[in-house]
This record gives structure tokens, C-alpha cells and sequence, in this order.
């Protein structure tokens, strides 16, 4: 991610118009399992959804616009959720979780010069390309992390609480409650509802 906010930076996308992304996993289909149960919160939004929506956060930031349809599962959460995220300058995210069916789990950035393709599981230490709109490739990017990439957030967690803070720069936590907002947002338009609400 951080090559990724580099070489947007630079402008080399051009204008930013789309990301797409998706986080589908096939889950089980147990009833009373975690990603089946309401009253443990299950559903595709808030395990897996959270995954692109703050992706789509991270890269163009805070939307003005949110549509959301999804189908629910015989227990009532989410089995398929559809997001489209508006932004001022007709850019737009759109984004897919479901939790019965494995998908491509890969993103992309597009923009009026150029793309970023980023390559399965791209929420982890993964491999990208960015191709011009002629289709050249102009950068290759390989991962040379081992494993998923958990390691930094318990590493920043530990130089944060070494420091004194109880907050890091990254992902300051006024943007996680935002984040939080959107997705309230999506519950919200999909009728998602919990025990206790």
C-alpha cells in the first residue's frame, strides 16, 4: 500500500476514476458457525465487506454517495452484499463480498492514464502491476513479505503503545468510526439488522 499511495501521488494514474474490488470467501454454511449466526454479528459485510469498503476509503477516501442490495441467508445476515460508493468528481468504487462462494479476491485502480492491477489476495502482501491506457506495463511489483502482513499491525500496535500514543497517523480513529459510518450506511440500505438493535 505504500508503493500503491506513491505511485498515485505521482499522478501516474492520471485522474482517479474507479476502484473494484471484492472479498468473497466460501464459509461455512453451518447455522450456528460465526459467519452464519446473527447473534455472534455474521455475515459478509462485517467480516468480510469491511475489507473493500476501507480499501475504497483508503485510496478515495470519504464518500458522499452509498448504494448498497444484498440476499440474505436462511438465518438472516448477508449473504451477498453489492456496494457502489459516490464520490465529488465522478469517481466510484464499486465493491463485492459473499460468504458461500470464493471469488477472485482482486482489486483494481483505474484511472484516465493508467491502472493498478493488484493480484489475489490483494489484501495481503500480494504482487501489482500498473499498465498504461495503451497497455504497457509500467511497473511490476513483488511481495517479499512473508505471510499475511498481520506482523505490522501488532508491530505499530507495540512502537505505538512504546511511544505513549494511543493513536497511530495511518488510520486515526475519527476515520475508522467514518468507516464504521459507511458501513451503518449499507446496513442500513440492505436491512441488516441484529439481535438487540
Amino acid at each position: 500500500m505504500i508503493r500503491i499511495r506513491e505511485i498515485i501521488g505521482a499522478g501516474t494514474l492520471g485522474e482517479l476514476r474507479s476502484l473494484i474490488a471484492d472479498h468473497d470467501q466460501k464459509a461455512s454454511a453451518d447455522p450456528a458457525g460465526r459467519m452464519q449466526n446473527p447473534d455472534l454479528g455474521g455475515g459478509a459485510l462485517l467480516d468480510l465487506g469491511i475489507y473493500p469498503v476501507s480499501f475504497a476509503w483508503d485510496v478515495l477516501g470519504a464518500p458522499d454517495r452509498v448504494l448498497a442490495m444484498s440476499d440474505p441467508t436462511a438465518t438472516g445476515v448477508d449473504q451477498q452484499t453489492a456496494i457502489v460508493l459516490g464520490y465529488p468528481d465522478a469517481r466510484m468504487a464499486v465493491l463485492h463480498t459473499e460468504l458461500d462462494a470464493r471469488g477472485p479476491n482482486r482489486a483494481v485502480i483505474i484511472g484516465t492514464e493508467a491502472r493498478i492491477e493488484i493480484d489475489p489476495v490483494w489484501y495481503t502482501p500480494t504482487s501489482f502491476r500498473v499498465i498504461g491506457s495503451d497497455g504497457a506495463v509500467l511497473e511490476s511489483y513483488e511481495s517479499k513479505v512473508e505471510g499475511r502482513g498481520m506482523q505490522f499491525q501488532a508491530v505499530e500496535l507495540e512502537r505505538l503503545v512504546a511511544h505513549g500514543h494511543a493513536a497511530g497517523d495511518l488510520l486515526p480513529p475519527a476515520e475508522s468510526v467514518a468507516i464504521m459510518e459507511t458501513m451503518d450506511e449499507i446496513r442500513r440500505q440492505i436491512g441488516l439488522r441484529y439481535p438487540g438493535e
